[in-house]
Order: structure tokens, then sequence, then C-alpha cells
């Protein structure tokens, strides 16, 4: 590989590892994982997911059944994603991927101009 290419990518991995959003995600990401309430709370929802999917490979769409599972995933979504610490993570989330996508706009959006056909025929 070009060794100025190579050194490049070291600087943007450096820079990005630095930045202040991505420094507080991670910091946010590890709080969340030692937060009982919030683990908690995430294996409520997952457990009520597992429960969705089975109702929905079993019933249709509009049983009884897969309509209580599916409400009962709701509720578990939301009361986990309305813990304070899970909607500070959630909003520096946001402010890294749009990030991600700043970056991935200024390296590659020439290739994806110049090489990717704008039409299929």
């Amino acid at each position: 590989m070009d060794e100025k290419v190579l050194s490049l990518t070291y600087q943007l991995k450096s820079a990005l590892d630095n930045d202040p959003r991505v420094i507080l995600l991670n910091k946010l990401e590890q709080e969340m994982n030692n937060n009982e309430e919030v683990m908690a709370l995430s294996y409520r929802k997952d457990m009520a997911l597992d429960r969705y999917n089975e109702m929905v490979k079993y019933f249709k769409d509009d049983s009884e059944e897969v309509v209580k599972a599916r409400r009962l995933l709701a509720e578990a979504k939301k009361e986990l994603e309305s813990h304070p610490l899970v909607r500070e993570y959630l909003s520096a989330y946001q402010q890294v991927r749009l990030l991600y996508e700043h970056i991935n706009e200024t390296l590659f959006s020439y290739l994806n101009k110049n090489m990717c056909p704008s039409e299929v025929k």
C-alpha cells in the first residue's frame, strides 16, 4: 500500500479516536453497559423481540398473539429509549453518525459520481 495513503489513514483514525463526539459516545456506551437499570430494560426489550419473532412464525400478522407481542415489544423499546442515559447515548450516536456520513461523502463522493452509473438501463 502507498505509504502516504497508509499514513493519512492512521492520521484519520487518530483524529477520530480523539474527536470529542466519539469520546463521548464511547464513554456513554460504557456507562450504559455498566448500568443495571439500562441492562435490565435492554434484556426486557430483547425478550419481547424474541417473543414477537416467535409469534410471527406461527400466527398471522393480525392475530391476537402477534398484536399483543408487538405491543409489548413497542412498550419495552419505548421504556428503554426513554431512559435518560439511553437518550443521551442516542443523541451522541446521531452526532457521530453525521460525522461519519460527512467523512464518507468527502472521501468517496468522487468515486460515487464517476464510477457508479446513475441509471441502470
